[in-house]
């Protein structure tokens, strides 16, 4: 149940009435919290995601949407903060337990006490001011209130108490009491190390100037560092990994819960060697355990970050940042499930790092073992892109049970997906409803998918390929294609079935066209050239007989084809030496 439905249920109870009139102000307010909460997915998208992720615009092109349809219900959105909530008007459109992770309760920290988005926010600073909050929350900002007040937003306005002087103020902590030990019934302790982000220190210079000397200062001082420089993180993930390793599901759970909150902080950073620590551990103590609910429950962690990772090994392509070692990436790599396919196919082709792409393809070979629906799936993927990339891996991989997918992929509206489709079934089985979609493409609109259809029958020579090709050769628009084109179906005739091509070819070269003539000079070189591959003695004939012909295009290609077939042959056959 909604916060908004729980709310008029209270009333209902209490014997309390809703005038008709606040009818429009409870849909106003559901709306509000649909908004609120593709708010919350747009900024959680950001700590989980490297900038420029498709993922981030789509969240965000949610909000705006939803910011969008609301301008026509009220001029301006004023929300109310308290300890825990967001209230617009009487309506908690957000109300979640307080703790580190509660949107509002962060605002209530650092003072703020009101929130107004005006119609214009959404040309850019709406996207700033989620930046900002990402920002503050993996610890590149410590001051929200600061920081906001001196962008001094024109669309996003806020009201805010200084913390520090307001006496009524009293941060309440979370719903958890333990904290963290030996003995902890939850992992309120760690959880509250995690978020407390960077760890500061302060020296009172006239404390330090009457009782400690100078050497004394300098020693404190490199101690201190040491300890400042100590990796957190890291010491947080093994004490989780402790509580997570003593038998007790309850606490697994928990442990599980506060990394599924973590992990997105270390992969912004990113910290690699932390997160394969995590993963590799993870596996390794839930297979040790030998429980099926233990070995889920890691499952469920490692899909849930599975698209988060793959996209962090794959933007190391772009040489940004420091690159992990090797067995990090390994980990990294061994820990993804099927929710990575999608972004590893997205990554592959603009990766130029050879390397880096080797192990990916690898690694998603090795999905697709595991997963082999997923990859299929991909090939009804709404971005045509994304389709015709999942077939040209399905083609690298001989994925021959996709072959179904694929002749789908190649009735797809958009050519980039034809041709993909057409282009991978050239290395499935020709089997009859494959052979009648690639038959089928020769008359396709686009040149680019008739040439994979050509390519894809050159390397199949299907069963009734030659009789559909000698059927278009002889049409009277052949002439008019292009010469890489005729070509195209040259060879394509050859390849499927040389000897029977002869007679086709031969028609081409010395026949005698509709009305009379021969055919173009054009076409006839071509089916010169086509009759040099298949090279047997009847093709060689064929070519004797144009040697002389008038047209010098068709004599120099007659010319090149028998000096080729001297080269590769030795001799003429009988009756048609030079």
């Amino acid at each position: 149940m909604s916060n908004l439905q729980d709310q008029k249920a209270a009333n209902l109870e209490s014997g309390g009435s809703i005038a008709a009139g606040d009818d429009h102000d409870r849909e106003t307010a559901r709306r509000i919290e649909e908004f609120v909460v593709a708010f919350l997915k747009d900024y959680r998208t950001r700590l989980a995601y490297t900038r420029g992720n498709q993922l981030i615009e789509r969240f965000h092109g949610t909000v705006l949407d939803k910011l969008h349809d609301l301008w026509e219900l009220v001029p301006h959105i004023t929300l109310t903060i308290d300890e825990g909530r967001l209230i617009w008007r009487e309506f908690a459109v957000y109300d979640e337990p307080i703790g580190h992770d509660n949107l509002a309760f962060m605002f209530f920290r650092d003072g703020l006490r009101t929130l107004v988005l005006l119609p214009g926010c959404e040309q850019g600073e709406l996207r700033e001011f989620v930046d900002i909050l990402a920002n503050q929350r993996r610890g590149r900002s410590s001051d929200l209130l600061a920081t906001l007040w001196h962008r001094d937003f024109s669309f996003v306005r806020i009201e805010y108490v200084d913390a520090g002087e307001d006496g009524s103020l009293d941060i309440p902590a979370g719903n958890r009491n333990a904290g963290a030990g030996e003995t902890i019934a939850d992992m309120t302790e760690i959880e509250r190390v995690v978020s407390a982000g960077p760890v500061t220190a302060e020296i009172d210079d006239g404390f330090n100037a009457i009782l400690l000397s100078e050497a004394d200062q300098g020693y404190l001082q490199r101690e201190m560092d040491l300890e400042l420089e100590r990796p957190l993180a890291h010491d947080v993930t093994l004490a989780l990994l402790d509580q997570f390793e003593m038998r007790d599901q309850e606490r697994r759970r928990q442990v599980v819960d506060v990394l599924r909150k973590l992990l997105p902080d270390l992969l912004s950073v990113p910290d690699f060697a932390t997160v394969s620590l995590i993963v590799n551990e993870l596996q390794l103590l839930a297979n040790k355990t030998g429980e099926q609910d233990t070995q889920e429950l890691v499952l469920s962690l490692l899909r849930d970050m599975s698209e988060a990772m793959a996209d962090l090994v794959s933007a190391e392509d772009e040489g940004n940042g420091s690159r992990p070692a090797q067995h990090e990436l390994d980990a990294l790599l061994g820990a993804l499930q099927a929710e990575a396919i999608p972004t590893l196919v997205r990554a592959l082709p603009a990766m130029t790092d050879f390397s880096l792409r080797e192990q990916i393809e690898q690694a998603l070979a090795d999905l697709v073992a595991r997963f082999p629906d997923r990859l299929r799936e991909l090939t009804s993927a709404e971005d045509p892109v994304l389709a015709a990339e999942a077939a040209r891996i399905i083609a690298r991989l001989g994925f021959s049970a996709a072959a179904a997918d694929l002749v789908g992929l190649a009735n797809r509206p958009e050519s980039v997906a034809r041709r993909a489709g057409i282009e991978a079934l050239g290395f499935m089985p020709a089997d009859e409803v494959a052979t009648t979609t690639v038959l089928t493409a020769l008359d396709d609109e686009d040149w680019t998918v008739r040439k994979a259809a050509l390519e894809a029958i050159t390397r199949l020579a299907p069963h009734g390929a030659a009789r559909e090709l000698r059927r278009r050769i002889a049409s009277r628009g052949f002439a008019g294609r292009d010469e890489a084109e005729q070509a195209a179906f040259l060879r394509a005739l050859v390849a499927a079935g040389p000897e029977e091509a002869v007679p086709e070819l031969s028609e081409l070269l010395n026949g005698r066209g509709r009305w009379g003539g021969k055919h173009a000079a054009i076409v006839r070189a071509g089916a010169a050239r086509a009759l040099a591959v298949v090279g047997t003695p009847e093709a060689a004939t064929e070519l004797n007989r144009a040697k002389a012909d008038r047209n010098s295009t068709v004599a120099s290609a007659v010319s090149l084809c028998l000096r080729h077939l001297e080269q590769n042959v030795g001799t003429l056959p009988d009756g048609v030496d030079e």
